[in-house]
């Protein structure tokens, strides 16, 4: 569905991604791991179209970006939803207008309409009858799941989530990750997920990319990631 073509960026002086190699496959839970400050949301923000590489190319479904118009590559972002890692909500804005804010801007739907979209969204997520509460009144993973309801509101094809359990306690997380299980399975998307939060990541994981000094080091299963002798995956492992 992506491939991710031999892709360089820096900034200034410094080499962030060096070279990046890999393929997302359609309806898959890819989990891109790292240590912090290695490039994965770097890479995310390519991935999108948010970032220019310095050379290279990311190509969704046989259409390389830097081919596409200004529109077209807009249109290409409406397939895409977006966990931030702080879940970027407008703290001005009440739940149902955080969740319906590319309803608003993108669509005609009727407020209605919109409502019934929203009220489904916040349902898949398990907050109900929060609509007309604000970011402050909700707890650090309700504003991740609300951040989640927002990503899934367009109905996209593909979901980025940029360090979903990062600043949860255990419980919180897990409730995170069960939920990725869940709309990956129920509403048939392809996930990426960025993330150094090993129990997230094999928990939810299809297959795991690991990005170390710029470049994929290693992908493969779950299973292949804990059983490989490669020393830059087993030093990563050990910090775990």
């Amino acid at each position: 569905m992506i491939q991710i073509k031999n892709l360089h960026k820096s900034f200034d002086e410094k080499e962030i991604l060096r070279g990046i190699n890999l393929d997302i496959q359609r309806g898959e839970c890819l989990v891109i791991l790292g240590a912090s400050g290695c490039g994965k949301s770097v890479l995310l923000k390519h991935v999108i179209g948010l970032m220019q590489p310095d050379s290279g190319e990311v190509i969704y479904e046989g259409t390389p970006l830097s081919e596409l118009s200004k529109k077209q590559l807009f249109d290409v972002r409406r397939k895409f939803g977006m966990l931030f890692q702080s879940a970027a909500l407008f703290d001005s804005m009440t739940v149902y207008e955080n969740v319906s804010l590319g309803l608003t801007e993108h669509t005609r739907l009727k407020e209605k309409e919109k409502r019934e979209v929203v009220r489904e969204k916040l349902g898949l997520v398990g907050l109900s009858d929060t609509e007309d509460m604000y970011p402050s009144e909700l707890s650090g993973g309700m504003r991740k799941r609300v951040g989640l309801a927002r990503a899934i509101s367009m109905d996209p094809s593909v979901i980025l989530y940029d360090e979903p359990t990062t600043g949860l306690d255990p419980i919180i997380a897990d409730t995170i990750n069960d939920l990725i299980d869940n709309l990956q399975n129920r509403l048939n998307i392809t996930s990426v997920v960025v993330t150094h939060d090993m129990r997230s990541a094999f928990k939810v994981g299809d297959r795991m990319a690991l990005l170390s000094d710029g470049s994929i080091q290693f992908v493969g299963s779950p299973e292949e990631l804990e059983s490989t002798n490669d020393p830059v995956v087993r030093e990563f492992l050990s910090h775990r």
